[in-house]
């Protein structure tokens, strides 16, 4: 059996939905949150186990997700 390696188990174990609500969003049943890489007033990403944003285009995994939000490399961002 092959090792994972750190970036994909933090994919598989944790979803952008999971983040997004641990770092305080606000998030939907239907999975809708207001932005927080933009100035966003109403919702407009959507977040599962990927995000993307309808307003500014923002998108991707989980890793990415918490790298924007806290301007951190991958590796500080997976961890």
């Amino acid at each position: 059996m092959q090792k994972l390696n750190m970036f994909e188990a933090v994919k598989q174990h944790v979803t952008t939905r999971q983040a997004a609500s641990f770092y305080g969003l606000k998030v939907s049943r239907n999975g809708m949150c207001r932005c927080p890489f933009h100035s966003d007033r109403t919702p407009s990403m959507k977040v599962d186990t990927r995000y993307h944003c309808f307003g500014c285009g923002a998108d991707g995994d989980v890793i990415s997700f918490v790298q924007q939000m806290f301007d951190l490399n991958p590796k500080e961002a997976a961890m």
